[in-house]
Parts: C-alpha cells; sequence; structure tokens
C-alpha cells in the first residue's frame, strides 16, 4: 500500500481514503474507512472506461451481480455509484497477508493445507462463476491467507462470464506485479476468455502454493513465459501426488476440458478451520488479521516513506490509538533524529519497520465511536437467526500492475478530529449504543420493535444498534470482528461454534447473572450445550432437534399408527413400503443422506458415542460397538429413501419431495412443516409429527441438540446493559413472545403454552428435548465432519466397523483445536 497523493480523491462516497492499494487496467484501488470505522477497499474506475457507455452497462450488470454473491470466502459488495460520472464500488476489506508473500517467507504450504487451499479458492470461483462473473486475474498476490482458510477479495467486476475484451480488472489487494505466469493460455493468446481460465490460474497458483514456483516460471525453460503459457508443458516439481492429477488437469490447454470448480471441490477434500496453517504460517497470519489498520509496508522497489507520508489509520482504530501513544511518547523523550536517518540511508533496501505517524491527538474513546455507528446502523435486535445459525434441516428454505506517476506528490495524512472530552462511557452525556449483531430475521418486525422500544425505556442512556449480517461467512467474519476490537457487544451465535470462541476468550462469562436468566429452567441437554467446565457460556435462545413428520392419510390408509418404541416403528415402516410398492414416487420415510444429526440420534441411542475428552485431547469413539450399530440403523433408515443418498440436510429438495403428498414420513427440525404447507397447503389438514421413537417403549430416542444463543463479547464496554437486555429476553412474557410469533422452539420448561398451534413439529421437539435430549461435545474445535464421512462411507456400502476407522481421526484432528 502506498500513501494517497495528490491525484487521489481523499474520500469516495461516504467512505474517507487511507492509502493506495494498487492500480490495474480498469481501476484503482484504495483502502478506506467506512463511517463506523470499519476497514473497506473502494475501487475507483478510470475515467475513459467510465465514457464508454457499454463499459457502464456491464458494469452496472456486473455489479448487480456481485451483490448476489454470499460473501463466503469471497469480498462482498458494500456500496457503488454504477450511474454517476465517477463509478465505484466498495467491498469488504478482508484482512490478511497474501499467499505469495507467506511462501516467500515461510516457504511452500503442506499437504492438508493446499487441499484446503484448492477447495476454498475453487468453491469461492465457484460462487463467483453461478452469478455471472470470472475472476480473470487469479495469481499468488490475489489470495488472502484468513486464520480458517484461504480468501479471495476479487470479485472479477467487469469480467463477464461470456467472456470480455478487458481481461482483467488488475485489482489485487497489496501487489504491484504484473503476472503473466499465472493467466491462461486464452488471456496471453488474447482470446475470449471465461470461467475456465480462472481453473487453468488456480492449477497454477496450487503449483506455486506447493513448490513456490510457478508452472511456467521456471528460467531454464525456452521462450517467454507467456509463450510456455500457450504452448510448454507444466513443470509441476515437488506437487504432492495426492494433488498432482487435479492440478495437471487445471492446466490443460483447452478449456473445455478443463475440471469444473465443483469438481476441484470434491477431489481436494481439505478440512478449513483453525489448524489448516503450519504454527508458524498460523503464527504469521494470525499477526495481520489482528492489525487490519498497521501502518503499511513500502510496496517492492519502492523508496521508504517520507516523514509524515504514511497513510493514517481512522481515528479511533487500534492503530490509529497506537500510532498516538508511540508519537506521544518519542515526543517526551525528544530522541536525536540523526541515527534513524542514517540507519534509512545505510540500507534502501531493507524492509523498514512500520513508522510511527506524526505526533497527533489521542484517539476518541469508545464512547465517541459508539455515537458515528449509531449514525449509519438501523434496525432493532433480531433475536433469532438462519438456517445456519439454527442448523435446521430446512430453515434454509424459509489489480496488480503498481507504479504511480512518478511526479505525483504524496500527501500528508489528514490529522483526525478532536477527541471528545469524556475519558468513556461513564460520563458520556449523550445516549450511548449497545451493538447486536444478528443473521437473518425470522421474528416479525413488530415485535422486535417492541423489544428495541421496552430496552430503551428500561436501560438508561443505552439504545439498541443492531446490523443485520448474511449468514453464509457469518461466524468467520464474526470471530475477525471480536480479535480486531471492532467487534459487537451482544451477538447470536450457532451454539455449536460457542466453545470455541469462549476457548479464544471471545465471549463473557455468564455464570454469575445465570439467576437473572432463570438457567435452572432451561432443559438439561441445553443447559449441558452452552456450559463448559461449570461456566456458562451464553443466553440459549431457540433449540432445534429432529423429529418425525407424517402424513395421517398415508399412515391410516397402510393401517398403522404412531409407533411407540423403535421396533413398532420399523414394522410400521416395512408396512408403509408394502402398502405403496406400486407406485414409484411413494416414499415410507425419507431420510436426507447428510443427515448428521439424524446419525448422531442413531449412534446415542444404540448406546454409542461420538467423541470423548481425555485430558487435553479429545478421541473418536464412532467404532465402539454402539456407535457401529447406530451406524448400521441409520442405514437402514435411509434405504427407505434412496434418492435422498447425497442430500443435504439444508436441500430444498427435501420440500419439494414431501410437499408432492407421496411421503408417509420425514426426519427434519420443525422448520420442514412450514416449507411443506406453504408450498402445499392443503397438507396442513393431514400432517402431523412424532418424536423418533426410541428403543424402549413411550420413551423418545437420543436427540442431539442444537441451536441459537445470544452472547456476550469480552471486550464490550457495556456489559451492564447487555445484562440487562439478557435478562428482560430470558424473562417468560418475552421467551413466550419469541416462540408464539417467531415460530421457535423453546430452550426452558413451562412454555407448552406458547407453541404455535399449527405446527406439530414445535410439540415434538419438546416431547423430545427433556427426555432424549443431548449436549453435543463441548469442544472448541467441534464439527460434523466425523458423522458426516461416517455417513459417507456408511451409505455408499463400507461396513460401519471401517467406516469409523476413517471418522474418528477427524475428531482428533478436530474437536481439541486451541484457538489461534
Amino acid at each position: 500500500m502506498r500513501p494517497l497523493h495528490d491525484e487521489d480523491p481523499s474520500s469516495v462516497g461516504a467512505y474517507r481514503l487511507v492509502g493506495r492499494l494498487g492500480e490495474g487496467t480498469t481501476a484503482r484501488t484504495y483502502l478506506g474507512a467506512a463511517p463506523d470505522d470499519t476497514p473497506v477497499v473502494v475501487r475507483v474506475i478510470r475515467a475513459d472506461l467510465g465514457r464508454d457507455p457499454a463499459f457502464r452497462a456491464r458494469f452496472g450488470e456486473e455489479v448487480d451481480a456481485a451483490r448476489r454473491l454470499p460473501g463466503l470466502g469471497t469480498a462482498m459488495i458494500l456500496d457503488a455509484d454504477t450511474t454517476g460520472r465517477q463509478l465505484w464500488y466498495a467491498t469488504t476489506h478482508l484482512p490478511g497477508p497474501t499467499l505469495e508473500e507467506t511462501v516467500r517467507r515461510h516457504g511452500p504450504l503442506p499437504g492438508h493445507s493446499l487441499r484446503v487451499l484448492a477447495g476454498e479458492l475453487a468453491a469461492a470461483l465457484d460462487r463467483l462463476h453461478t452469478v455471472g462473473l470470472h475472476h480473470g486475474r487469479l495469481d499468488p498476490a490475489s489470495v488472502l491467507l484468513g486464520p480458517d482458510g484461504p480468501w479471495l477479495p476479487g470479485l472479477g467486476i467487469a469480467h463477464g462470464s461470456a467472456g470480455s475484451s478487458v481481461t482483467a480488472d488488475g485489482v489485487v489487494i497489496g501487489t504491484v506485479l504484473d503476472s503473466p505466469g499465472f493467466r491462461s493460455p486464452e488471456q496471453v493468446r488474447d482470446l475470449t476468455v471465461g470461467p475456465p481460465s480462472d481453473v487453468f490460474s488456480l492449477g497454477s497458483v496450487l503449483t506455486f502454493a506447493a513448490t513456490g514456483v510457478g508452472p511456467f516460471d521456471r528460467g531454464g525453460a525456452a521462450g517467454s513465459v507467456a509463450d510456455r503459457v500457450a504452448d510448454g508443458d507444466p513443470e509441476l516439481g515437488d506437487v504432492p501426488a495426492s494433488l498432482r492429477t487435479l492440478i495437471a488437469a487445471c492446466l490443460v490447454k483447452d478449456p473445455a476440458h478443463r475440471p469444473a470448480p465443483e469438481e476441484v471441490v470434491r477431489v481436494a477434500a481439505g478440512t478449513p478451520g483453525p489448524t489448516w496453517l503450519s504454527a508458524a504460517g498460523a503464527a504469521w497470519v494470525a499477526e495481520r488479521v489482528a492489525n487490519p489498520w498497521e501502518p503499511p509496508q513500502p510496496m517492492p522497489g519502492s523508496e521508504p516513506y517520507a516523514p509524515g507520508t504514511v497513510p493514517a489509520p481512522p481515528p479511533g482504530s487500534a492503530a490509529a490509538s497506537a500510532s498516538a501513544s508511540s508519537a506521544a511518547a518519542a515526543a517526551d523523550a525528544e530522541p536525536d533524529p540523526a541515527p534513524a536517518e542514517a540507519a534509512t540511508l545505510a540500507e534502501p533496501a531493507a524492509t523498514p519497520e512500520p513508522a510511527a505517524p506524526p505526533a497527533r491527538a489521542a484517539a476518541p474513546s469508545r464512547a465517541r465511536r459508539s455515537d458515528t455507528r449509531a449514525k449509519s446502523r438501523r434496525g432493532f435486535l433480531a433475536v433469532a437467526g438462519g438456517a445456519a445459525v439454527l442448523g435446521g434441516a430446512v430453515a434454509a428454505w424459509a489489480l496488480s500492475r503498481g507504479g504511480d506517476s512518478p511526479k505525483a506528490t504524496p500527501k500528508k495524512p489528514v490529522p483526525p478530529p478532536s477527541p471528545v472530552a469524556s475519558a468513556g462511557p461513564s460520563t458520556h452525556t449523550s445516549v450511548q449504543e449497545l451493538t447486536v449483531w444478528t443473521t437473518e430475521n425470522l421474528v416479525p418486525t413488530a415485535l422486535l420493535g417492541d423489544l428495541g422500544l421496552e430496552f430503551g425505556k428500561s436501560a438508561s442512556g443505552v439504545r439498541l444498534g443492531s446490523r443485520l449480517q448474511s449468514r453464509a461467512g457469518y461466524t468467520q467474519a464474526l470471530e475477525q470482528a471480536l480479535r480486531a476490537g471492532r467487534g459487537p457487544d451482544v451477538f447470536e451465535l450457532d451454539l455449536l461454534a460457542l466453545a470455541r470462541f469462549k476457548a479464544a476468550d471471545l465471549i463473557m462469562d455468564l455464570t454469575p447473572h445465570q439467576s437473572r436468566f432463570d438457567a435452572n429452567t432451561w432443559f438439561p441437554a441445553v443447559r449441558a450445550s452452552v456450559t463448559s467446565a461449570g461456566r456458562i457460556m451464553a443466553l440459549p435462545l431457540a433449540a432445534n432437534v429432529p423429529v418425525v413428520l407424517y402424513d395421517k392419510g398415508l399412515f391410516q390408509a397402510a393401517q398403522v399408527g404412531v409407533p411407540a418404541d423403535r421396533v413398532t416403528w420399523v414394522a410400521d415402516l416395512e408396512k408403509l413400503r408394502l402398502a405403496n410398492a406400486s407406485n414409484p414416487d411413494y416414499r415410507a420415510l425419507y431420510v436426507p443422506g447428510g443427515g448428521w444429526p439424524i446419525l448422531a440420534s442413531c449412534v446415542w441411542e444404540d448406546d454409542g458415542t461420538i467423541a470423548v475428552q481425555e485430558g487435553d485431547a479429545w478421541r473418536g469413539t464412532l467404532d465402539l460397538p454402539g456407535s457401529v450399530e447406530g451406524a448400521r440403523f441409520f442405514r437402514h433408515l435411509q434405504s427407505y429413501a434412496p434418492d435422498a443418498i447425497g442430500v443435504g440436510n439444508d436441500d430444498p429438495a427435501i420440500v419439494t419431495r414431501v410437499a408432492k403428498g407421496n411421503v408417509a414420513s420425514a426426519i427434519a427440525d420443525s422448520a420442514l412443516y412450514d416449507a411443506v404447507v406453504a408450498a402445499n397447503p392443503a397438507l396442513r389438514a393431514v400432517l402431523g409429527a412424532f418424536a423418533i421413537p426410541g428403543r424402549t417403549a413411550g420413551r423418545p430416542a437420543a436427540v442431539g441438540v442444537r441451536g441459537t444463543v445470544l452472547a456476550v463479547s469480552a471486550s464490550s464496554l457495556f456489559k451492564e446493559s447487555a445484562m440487562d437486555l439478557l435478562a428482560l429476553i430470558a424473562t417468560e412474557r418475552w421467551r413466550s413472545r419469541i416462540a408464539t410469533d417467531g415460530r421457535l422452539v423453546p430452550v426452558r420448561t413451562g412454555l407448552d403454552r406458547a407453541l404455535p398451534p399449527d405446527n406439530p413439529m414445535i410439540a415434538a421437539s419438546i416431547t423430545a428435548l427433556p427426555v432424549g435430549g443431548r449436549a453435543y461435545p463441548v469442544a472448541p474445535g467441534w464439527s460434523e465432519r466425523p458423522l458426516v464421512e461416517l455417513s459417507r462411507q456408511t451409505l455408499a456400502g463400507t461396513d460401519p466397523l471401517a467406516a469409523a476407522a476413517a471418522a474418528n481421526p477427524i475428531v482428533a484432528r478436530e474437536f481439541g483445536v486451541s484457538p489461534a
């Protein structure tokens, strides 16, 4: 990154520009600050291109397309001007080192890291291609490394998937290198470029990651790099054998014969997460991610920054505070400037330490930033999450060539506004804001408005300010924000991710306040799910367990009723199948093959377990006799719907199949009922539900508890107000309203009358929870992947005992992971 020059604007739209990141063939890229001091990336399109009507039209279409990206593994569009005199767009800033600089510093990535890199980059490319874009500029400098996996910040704007004469927008964070060795043959030959070009570049990037050299960059080969890309054979060097065939397939010259990104994802089969990098690489990444406003290093080949030209981080950021403190200390000490100057002149090629900005006023307090944030955030608290947080099976239905002009004169940093007089929130006279992050709102707006109004009356001088987040990538974005010290005070979180946030010291211990939340009334399995080492980590909001949805008419026609135990249930399923054997569309029971919560239920009901903790480590126990029997029973249940073997928990195919009226029963979360009757209202009168039958008559089977919780940031300055908010939500009146209006499963006893009367699956869930509810392992590295692998192999015909041998090591690798 370079400091701003006189030719650069100081702001674009609502974003203050901090420094220049790069310049390419279509845009100049800047690091900017949003009104709430969040770092963003702003790309300003070249003026001459903006005067081209065809380019303007395509630019508008592609920005609209990019808005549809979920943001998982890629940046997201925050704002844009596609019709004004100056075209620009702003995206989320993904902090982290590039793959290029990481490999240069720490060497090639190990095998597991390479698989994660391949799978995650291919998945990000697939999302780009799905919305009609392609990246067009993929190289090691355009890939950023994060704590849980790689990120692809470039969105491919100005690269329609139909091909374009403009082959690259050149907007790549932190690079000034033109990389012909990572282009595709189509690009170097000036042919039409489309999505397969990205796959070729992906193969080159993976080769670099594995060997430290691109496949066409080895100097011993004849011809230019572009010639070798177009006609030469790639040199794969020490690429691991497990990925060699895949990478070679990506590097095929003919675009039509390259694998699609989804094929790369399937073959790579990497496991993203906190341990995806080596220890040294993970520490390097964590340091970079935690300091998004760190004063920039000079770009390769440029001179060190002159005094007073280091771009200023936004007021209130951690870097601004640190810089101010350093400057103040330096002023007090009055050092002799000569030694520092001599060192700079003596070692011009060395990378200098980040220079402290000139002395300036102290950074504003959190209270002042809260006032700024309040102006840019709207809405009230959303008290229930989307499918990714609930974990429900059906809830999801409802740029790089650098070189500034040598004549340009760097701008000096703009000093921040004067600090407020107040030292903290306790003495601030204006209304303070308790910031809350949630995902999609499943609770009626009227209820949220009432909650915000009531909290505002009861919490003196504090109001709610919520920020609605996309489901996709929410947990990762939340963790990054909290680690960087710019996260919310209260936030919604997936129950299964809670232990990881606790282990990283990102959330507040709520144990001293449990009497305010009526914690003794929570269902035992719910309480166990939010408890670690005897300490309560969060306020549970809604629970989810799998239950059976059934068609009363089809049951009656086969002369079967609600089964009292597993033996009767299996016998009834056989009757249902035989009674409708002539109907090829009929299913006695629909069980998605990817239904790992159902598999967990079977394992537990047969007295098996998933994992046990031994000291600080975890050991997989899916090879125990009970666990193996549970896997076999799951395979039997799934055999009633062989077409569902590849269907995931949240696949819309579940709703489509059940809504046709030929499914006698299905296992899913309570959201399935609402989705089915919305698709086929005629089924409302015939659908019922019951808990999964257990081996003991009249006793529901074991079921794992998932759901949504509200947690409080350990760094919040408004912890007491946060406790007030949670206590308000925990009252019986508000829990009843949330359960009724939000159509959610309560987490505590005594709320039966609050259940929605027209969703039998919620009533069945309440039957299952107190008796059969089980907590999943409260592990920092919790992942459903062991169960997913056990399901995949078992349903593919592998004996469950052998399948467990493949699934157990995943437990040891992931469950005991310590936070970075």
